[in-house]
């Protein structure tokens, strides 16, 4: 319970007892340990009968693909958001290449070289990662591509993000829609059929959304399922009466856990934000448009004249991003790009509601949603530095 609200009120005591584990530390290390094993030693594997080189190929670039994708979730919870003039200089996460546990660990190195790593690594795998898989858990051609775009955009170049979303859109662009009337919390299975390689995460649990999030939703009479149908509406009652609905972030579905991999409705908000900031408001427009026909009952379509200026649609393109993927993990990443441009930063604001009623906030830019080096590492490695 004290880990939870440590981390709830962005505590400098987070992750501070030597002897417990970090699980989104440890967890990540250990699989990158297994995806360097992989890339260091499969080319002097022995095939077996029907085994062929184009396997070998293949298993060796997912493990590419795999490797990245740790990295760039490591260096987004542990270091600052990458910038563009100080990326050079903030401290990264220690990129461990080889599989060695006698080798002494790298030094946290700094944010640029960890996503140049991630990019080299992704433009590895996509060379050879196949166009299907026999199993959604393993990554495709589309899922290389759709991960270049993600990190692209965390790197706020907007003109790869968009590159690499076109491809990955031209692999696969399937969209469920969520209005059909057989969508529902029960059923958010069918949702992986979105997914270019599922990584699931474990169940949300019983937290409510908070205010915030459920302000983003229109009360005007549309019905936007993506609050109505993935959530669990439970009612505020005072004095017997229906005062209000809070919505749970849990599902009746139990073999819909959540993921936090790249999807093709991540690729529609990922082209809408970027031809927003490249100033092609048609073209965002018309991509936030087909994502919102398959998500909103009796959606009325946008136009660019709709947007006062650049700003309110990028603004809208990021409210639309928070919409879609707000059943993943990537919001704290988003919030910290978002956090480097005083028109989009704010104040993230949690509530403990009680006799007290503590409120923590994390200002923009106050180093808050940094995550710190857990203390169990820094015992085994005193010399790695904290940000």
């Amino acid at each position: 319970l004290n880990n939870v609200f440590t981390l709830y009120s962005w505590s400098n005591n987070r992750f501070a007892d030597p002897t417990a584990a970090c699980l989104a530390w440890n967890d990540a290390y250990r699989n990158i340990y297994t995806f360097n094993k992989i890339i260091a030693e499969i080319d002097d594997a022995v095939l077996a009968a029907g085994d062929t080189d184009e396997m070998r190929q293949k298993v060796k670039a997912q493990a590419y693909y795999g490797r990245a994708y740790e990295y760039l979730f490591l260096v987004n919870t542990f270091a600052k958001q990458y910038k563009e003039g100080s990326a050079n200089t903030d401290l990264g996460v220690p990129l461990v290449l080889k599989a060695d546990v006698t080798q002494v660990l790298p030094s946290r190195g700094t944010v640029s070289l960890v996503y140049e790593q991630i990019l080299q690594d992704l433009n590895a795998a996509v060379t050879h990662l196949p166009a299907q898989s026999s199993i959604k858990l393993l990554p495709t051609r589309g899922a290389g591509y759709a991960l270049l775009a993600r990190t692209s955009l965390y790197k706020n170049d907007y003109a790869n993000a968009k590159m690499y979303a076109e491809k990955a859109l031209e692999e696969k662009s399937t969209l469920v829609d969520y209005t059909q009337p057989d969508f529902s919390n029960f059923t958010l299975s069918i949702k992986n059929s979105e997914q270019y390689a599922i990584h699931y995460m474990s169940l949300p649990g019983n937290g409510y959304l908070s205010d915030d999030a459920v302000a983003l939703f229109p009360v005007d009479g549309t019905m936007d399922k993506r609050l109505t149908e993935q959530f669990i509406q439970d009612p505020i009652i005072v004095d017997g009466e229906v005062v209000g609905m809070k919505y749970i972030m849990g599902t009746y579905d139990y073999d819909y856990k959540g993921t936090t991999s790249v999807s093709v409705p991540e690729m529609y908000v990922t082209l809408a934000e970027c031809e927003a900031r490249l100033g092609n408001p048609g073209a965002a427009v018309n991509y936030l448009n087909t994502l919102r026909n398959n998500r909103i009952e009796g959606n009325e379509e946008l136009s660019a004249g709709d947007f006062a200026s650049q700003n309110e649609l990028i603004a809208f393109s990021l409210a639309e991003r928070r919409r879609e993927m707000i059943y993943s993990n990537t919001r704290l990443f988003d919030m910290k790009r978002e956090n480097l441009e005083s028109a989009f930063g704010k104040t993230a604001v949690h509530k403990i509601q009680g006799t007290n009623n503590l409120t923590f906030t994390a200002e923009p830019n106050a180093g808050k949603l940094v995550l710190p080096i857990p203390a169990q590492v820094l015992k085994f490695n005193p010399g790695m530095p904290q940000n």
